[in-house]
This record gives C-alpha cells, structure tokens and sequence, in this order.
C-alpha cells in the first residue's frame, strides 16, 4: 500500500478548488486532478502494510493540534508544469506547526517518510503548460480534520481512498 497524510478540503474549499482546477485546465491543458482526489499532503510515506496502517492510527489518534483556517491564494507550478497547483501565498503558522509535529512524531517512532521540505499545495494539473497568473479569489479552508490515505491504482487512474480520520481539536 502507498500510504501518505494530508488535509482533505471541506465541502464549499472542494468546490472552489475544483472550479479553480476547471478555469486553469481550460486555459493550460494537461490532465485535471479529480475532484475526489483533491487534498493537501502533509507528509508522504509510501510503501506501508497494515502494521505500518495500525501505527499510524495510533499516531494520528495521539496528536493534538487545534482545528484552524488557512487560504490558498497562489498559483505555481514545479517542473515548469508538470504540476499545477494552488498554494498559501501568505505561510500558515498552524499548517506549519501541524506539518513540523507530524514529522517529529513519524520520526520519533520510525515511520519513514519523504524528508522533502513542506510546501503546502493541492495538486490540479499534470502535464500543463507553465503558470504565470494570479489566483483572481482566495481559497479559505477549515481544517478540522487530519486524514491518513492509501493511494490506489485502478483501470480509470489512481485514486485517494481516506483510511482513518482523526480531528483537529
């Protein structure tokens, strides 16, 4: 199983999302993130079994970290388009500080994990042209919630599927 953490937007954050994600890949092409699919990582594990699921539960169950709000307020892209996303323009302390203690706690108890520096961003293209324009309305997210993932391949294409929810408090 490929495993990895991340925020999964609410109802009304998923739809800007998307509607964003729709302007974008009309103007630039490439192949759109499904709906379903949209989230924020913060932290990608890969390859887990269900030893590795069972550890990770009790970790997400342990954190205590409040609810909050960011926005998303930036467009980019890595590898001149390759990926398209939206990102926070202004940092998050609360998002950063999730992120920070999440990896100090799979640290400490010897989850391996993708050591990339965090950049908080929902992926929206693949294979785009390059971005240069601004995000015409802020995106505002309530994370409540933080969300353990196992990404599936299937015939239509990988998709998300939530394995275990724990909330922000």
């Amino acid at each position: 199983m490929r495993l990895f953490i991340g925020l999964e937007p609410p109802a009304a954050a998923r739809k800007a999302i998307a509607h964003a994600r729709d302007q974008l890949h009309a103007r630039h092409g490439g192949k759109p993130t499904s709906t379903a699919n949209l989230h924020l990582t913060l932290a990608f594990i890969g390859h887990g079994d269900v030893q590795t699921i069972q550890q990770l539960r009790h970790l997400l169950a342990d954190l205590d970290h409040p609810g909050f709000e960011f926005t998303l307020d930036r467009i980019g892209d890595f590898k001149q388009g390759a990926i398209v996303w939206l990102g926070c323009g202004t940092p998050s302390a609360s998002l950063d500080l999730l992120a920070h203690n999440l990896r100090l706690r799979l640290g400490d108890a010897r989850v391996g994990f993708d050591p990339q520096p965090f950049t908080p961003h929902v992926t929206l293209l693949r294979k785009a042209q390059p971005i240069i324009e601004a995000l015409p309305t802020p995106i505002h997210w309530q994370a409540d919630a933080i969300v353990l993932y196992e990404s599936v391949s299937t015939a239509a294409g990988v998709c998300y599927r939530p394995l275990f929810r724990h909330p922000l408090k």
